[in-house]
């Protein structure tokens, strides 16, 4: 327990440099349950009950709460992709980034040199962290989980405080900020390009977060703090001014959701939410207690919050941010959905027979999530199947098509296949 109080402390001391629905308390026990982390149904922390820090897992759909770890290690910084969990331990001495995954129940510690890993974050099939090992070495490392070959992907060491250099993937990019030359620069890697600086002045930069083409973090720009939205497509840049007397932290981005707590250096921080889309900020949380750390999945938000005495996890589902869902039984349908909204097409895939969906999309509609989530099954149990996902985005008003075909990929088409045809019309909604 006395590790957890502590990283609390820790926290607070970095930070100090009307949405529609209730928040929910997803965890009661009187201990503390410290740094979320979310992904669609899926929620995961670190919790103080069993007298150290380990990693809980929760299932917001079944209502159902799982322990991960399991021994007197602390285990912190989780995070969480599909069936994946990392999280940065040091049962062996120095710490390391640890992977379990929830489909088969197997913890592996995934990297082991000197100097100890830190603050991991992942991906579908990619997790990065800061490595410390000595020397010219040391950096931020991405691995392959598939291959399990890990690359360095920053052109050199990266200094500064952890929780600051926060790196982060979405897809093929890569985020981190680095303190080597005095200010904190936000960094990016695309496709296993040259890192480029986000910033060339004097600004001050850390907390980055990265969903497909969109970069967002805290910077302090000639003594004016607030929250910087890039896109690394078209480099415009978007921002927040924190609301006073407090300044943007700890941002996080999914689809058109942003976001950040308001570090006021008291003990009243809340939570606050952009909608991109609807250029609105809302304010999630209003009340005398001390909420941090917020993650945003979809139109799910997650934070830690000590309003009930000790630290909590708490859960909001954004109002305004629609989400629609179609699988097999939607096969050839025309369906109609606002224009920015979050399409999720779910169809049932064994790539273990060697088939699986081949998805095409037209243009004007983007896939910003695509990923497998294997079935749960007994462990050592072969040839499971699971699900496809895909989560899609209309960018403007027309009409989509969203097509697949359930095939073997080194075998020739002949027009027997099975498919899935979708038509998505956007519309632009009417107030």
């Amino acid at each position: 327990m006395k590790h957890v109080f502590l990283l609390v402390c820790i926290l607070i001391l970095t930070l100090t440099v009307g949405v529609s629905g209730a928040p929910v308390q997803v965890t009661t026990d009187r201990s503390d349950q410290i740094a979320p982390a979310i992904d669609g149904d899926r929620i995961v922390w670190v919790d103080g009950r069993d007298g150290g820090a380990d990693i809980y897992l929760y299932d917001i759909v079944g209502a159902t709460e799982t322990r991960i770890t399991n021994g007197t290690a602390v285990a912190l910084w989780p995070d969480i992709s599909g069936n994946r969990i990392v999280w940065q331990d040091n049962r062996s001495g120095a710490p390391d980034i640890w992977l379990y995954d929830t489909a088969t129940g197997n913890e592996t510690r995934i990297t082991d040199a000197p100097g100890g890993q830190v603050v991991p974050a992942i991906d579908g099939d990619t997790v990065v962290w800061l490595d410390n090992r000595a020397g010219p070495a040391g950096g931020i490392y991405a691995m392959n989980l598939t291959t399990r070959t890990a690359v360095r992907v920053s052109s050199g060491p990266v200094q500064g405080n952890p929780l600051i250099v926060s790196p982060d993937v979405s897809g093929g990019t890569i985020v981190w900020a680095d303190g080597s030359g005095g200010n904190y620069t936000v960094f990016a890697v695309r496709d296993a390009a040259e890192p480029v600086a986000l910033a060339n002045d004097s600004a001050l930069q850390g907390f980055p977060a990265v969903a497909s083409d969109r970069v967002v973090w805290s910077e302090i720009r000639n003594g004016s703090a607030s929250l910087v939205v890039h896109n690394l497509t078209t480099g415009e840049e978007e921002r927040v001014w924190g609301r006073p007397p407090g300044m943007a932290v700890y941002p996080d981005i999914a689809g058109d959701l942003v976001v950040w707590q308001n570090a006021t250096g008291q003990d009243t921080d809340d939570i606050y939410l952009l909608d991109l889309a609807a250029e609105k900020t809302l304010q999630v949380t209003d009340d005398d207690a001390l909420q941090l750390l917020p993650r945003v999945s979809g139109s799910r938000v997650v934070w830690m919050d000590n309003r009930s005495g000790d630290w909590d996890i708490y859960l909001l589902t954004a109002g305004n941010a629609t989400q629609y869902t179609f699988g097999m039984e939607q096969n050839g349908q025309n369906v109609t959905v606002p224009v920015k909204s979050e399409v999720v097409v779910n169809l049932a895939e064994n790539p273990t027979t060697g088939y699986s969906w081949n998805a095409t999309v037209s243009p004007g509609l983007t896939i910003t999530k695509d990923r497998y989530l294997q079935n749960a099954t007994a462990e050592g149990m072969l040839g499971a199947g699971g699900t496809h996902t895909w989560t899609l985005v209309p960018e403007a008003s027309g009409v989509f098509t969203f097509s697949a075909v359930y095939r073997r990929p080194w075998e020739n088409l002949t027009g027997t296949e099975e498919r899935f045809d979708l038509t998505i019309t956007a519309v632009n909604e009417t107030v």
